[in-house]
């Protein structure tokens, strides 16, 4: 038995011992929320431009877990009576920073999965909840001991990251935010807006949008009528143009914000707020090097992963002082990671959640899982989940593929993904070796 779950810890978090074959995987991820960007809704406009989703109506955090253990796993438990106002909405459960894989049941109804715990996982829970009794939601983590004993007494930890949150069901599904700067000094602020309609009949609305400058000026407002039939989303295009954006581009030396918000009304009523920040300037990779706004930019890189919002505050500035410019965490960070670099001008290179050590330095295809087409979709969805979490952070600089774990087939197909996806960015893996499959040769450092 304690074999046996050795090796599912090994698939959760694609880490093994040297010794044994690891098993393939047989299921993806299930019920969870297309890969999206990583947002808040909110009720309040207040809330949501201060992004204070503990003051907002729309949050309910999860401080408090009932713990067991058995040979299955360790059992997360802790139940929940949604507010009135959320009755025929849409409700998410976000959980994020496990240890490992994680099974997700409300009140005894299995509601789905998810592998990598280095990203946040958003399950619709809505069909299983009760609006009168408490619901009881409970998140399993698969053992990696045959103790129970000794898996409750290990002190790594689990949920880092777990609330609840509830979305109309005219509702902003997802939204990706791009900014160009033009000739004569202004730019363009590119918006595409996926609107969803997951009511029971045809609906007409508005996707609102407005814009406000780093010092608080009104750009622009927008408001676009939306159509949708039941049960189906659509993709807006927007484009609006802002003055005198030169004059507040974003960098790591000058991190100047624009800010603002997507919003849905429907007649007299606003349903939902999601807000955004964004910067402009252009992020370029030609001729080996990374440009920001025509300019060559020299990265000094400290690894690094954060622990608290104050700590990384604190470390930001320090490490300002010391002449770095770049974090390059090991792993997907919290969200406030992205905002807190944005904010205060940090480059990231953001990581995805890979890392094995096993069989590294077999070639043979199957020989190391990056060389292994059978697990190909597993280092897909790693890659493409860390990338759409934060792809609209102007902090992100570069991409790294993973930590150090061989190189081969998976690794060349998720670089190539990246590259497709974003051109602008160039995409780092130190286990290249000096195969193609890496953009830049980076030395970080562990800053004291």
């Amino acid at each position: 038995m304690k074999r046996i779950l050795l090796l599912l810890a090994a698939l959760c978090a694609l880490q093994a011992a040297a010794s044994e074959p690891l098993p393939l995987p047989q299921t993806t991820d299930r019920n969870r929320s297309d890969r999206r960007s990583e947002f808040m809704s909110y009720t309040i406009r207040a809330t949501a431009a201060a992004g204070d989703r503990e003051t907002d109506w729309n949050y309910l955090p999860v401080e408090q877990f009932s713990q067991t253990a058995d040979s299955t796993g360790i059992h997360y438990a802790f139940s929940f009576v949604p507010p009135e106002f959320w009755a025929d909405r849409i409700i998410l459960l976000h959980t994020e920073g496990s240890r490992n894989s994680h099974t997700v049941t409300v009140n005894g109804t299995e509601i789905g999965s998810a592998r990598d715990s280095g990203v946040p996982s958003e399950f619709e829970i809505q069909s299983c909840v009760r609006s009168d009794a408490p619901n009881r939601v409970v998140i399993t983590l698969p053992n990696d001991t045959d103790e129970p004993e000794s898996a409750l007494a290990d002190d790594r930890p689990a949920l880092t990251g777990c609330f609840l949150y509830a979305q109309p069901r005219l509702r902003i599904r997802d939204y990706t935010i791009g900014t160009a700067l033009n000739e004569d000094g202004s730019g363009t602020l590119f918006a595409e807006v996926v609107v969803e309609n997951a009511s029971h009949s045809s609906e007409s609305f508005s996707l609102c949008f407005d814009v406000f400058s780093p010092q608080g000026k009104v750009e622009d407002f927008l408001s676009f009528p939306v159509s949708l039939d039941a049960g189906t989303c659509d993709t807006m295009h927007v484009e609006m143009p802002v003055y005198g954006a030169a004059r507040n581009r974003w960098s790591a030396a000058s991190p100047r914000l624009y800010s603002g918000n997507l919003f849905i009304r429907h007649g007299d009523r606003i349903l939902e707020y999601v807000p955004f920040r964004t910067g402009f300037g252009q992020t370029a990779f030609a001729d080996g090097r990374i440009l920001r706004n025509g300019e060559p930019v020299q990265l000094r890189v400290a690894r690094y992963d954060a622990t608290t919002p104050d700590a990384l505050r604190a470390d930001i500035r320090r490490f300002k002082k010391a002449g770095y410019d770049t974090l390059w965490p090991h792993r997907p960070q919290p969200y406030w990671f992205y905002d807190l670099c944005d904010a205060l001008g940090m480059y990231v290179i953001d990581q995805a959640n890979i890392g094995t050590d096993y069989r590294t330095e077999d070639r043979r295809v199957g020989g190391t899982p990056s060389n292994d087409p059978a697990w190909l979709a597993e280092y897909m969805a790693r890659t493409q989940a860390m990338f759409y979490r934060s792809r609209n952070h102007v902090c992100i600089i570069a991409r790294s593929l993973g930590e150090p774990s061989g190189n081969g087939y998976n690794f060349y197909k998720t670089y190539r993904w990246l590259r497709q996806a974003d051109p602008d960015r160039p995409v780092i893996y130190a286990g290249a070796e000096g195969e193609w499959n890496s953009d830049l040769d980076l030395t970080p450092e562990i800053p004291d």
